[in-house]
């Protein structure tokens, strides 16, 4: 399984991810939670952040799991869609879910076992793809596949700029901003703060079409139903 290489330092991280770790030092936290932490490097940003003493991780790639391991994660490698998470209830302060939810066969297997996990009050930062963005509006307007929405498990292909890395041939679930609220709230958390995150994105090919709307992107993130991404900071609602 492939795990890809993560930055550890701040100043080479994207924006969604300096806005991540801008919302977590919000917090002080015991322990923390990264599900699908990859090689452990942005877990270890998670917990510097908010001052956790225990950084726990999930992962489905071996290689991830024994990389987050030597930088401290105490990691964990497991199937989100089939298994249970391994901890107690209400064992963890915060948790984070970056661009994990999309890729499963059943998100409310997550936010069952996150809602769980997770102390009454705790925080629960869940990171996506906008399947409304103001590209994907402009691409189906086009007559183009959305982006993050792959046709091909072996080609990128169908997008109005194919640049490797954002096609999603791997993506299962894709959300609006409205559709994900709804189904956070199903299960029990209270949004507390939204946002919207840009792309960063410039192709190889058709590079003045990709300024034209990495530019418009930039202008719009403020509205998180248009933005690129989605970024939800969510708290656990008592049953």
């Amino acid at each position: 399984m492939f795990c890809a290489e993560m930055p550890n330092k701040l100043n080479k991280l994207d924006y969604r991810l300096r806005k991540v770790i801008k919302e977590l030092s919000n917090y002080n936290c015991e322990k923390i939670l990264d599900v699908g932490c990859g090689d452990g490097n942005f877990s270890v940003l998670l917990k510097e952040a908010c001052n956790a003493k225990e950084l726990y991780g999930i992962e489905i790639s071996k290689k991830g799991v024994e990389s987050a391991r030597k930088k401290g994660v105490k990691c964990y490698q497991l199937d989100i869609d089939e298994e249970d998470f391994p901890f107690e209830n209400d064992y963890f302060d915060a948790i984070f879910a970056g661009e994990i939810i999309e890729h499963l066969y059943d998100p409310d297997h997550l936010l069952d076992e996150v809602y769980r996990v997770l102390k009454p009050e705790g925080v629960f930062i869940l990171t996506t793809p906008n399947l409304s963005s103001i590209y994907n509006r402009i691409s189906l307007f086009l007559g183009f596949q959305p982006f993050h929405m792959g046709v091909s498990l072996r080609y990128n292909i169908g997008h109005i700029i194919n640049t490797d890395g954002v096609h999603g041939k791997d993506h299962i679930r894709l959300f609006t901003l409205r559709s994900l609220l709804y189904l956070v709230k199903i299960h029990n958390f209270y949004v507390e703060k939204i946002y919207g995150t840009y792309a960063e994105l410039l192709g190889d090919s058709n590079r003045y079409i990709s300024f034209i709307l990495s530019f418009v992107d930039k202008m719009i993130c403020r509205f998180p139903s248009l933005s690129h991404t989605i970024i939800l900071v969510c708290k656990k609602r008592k049953r």
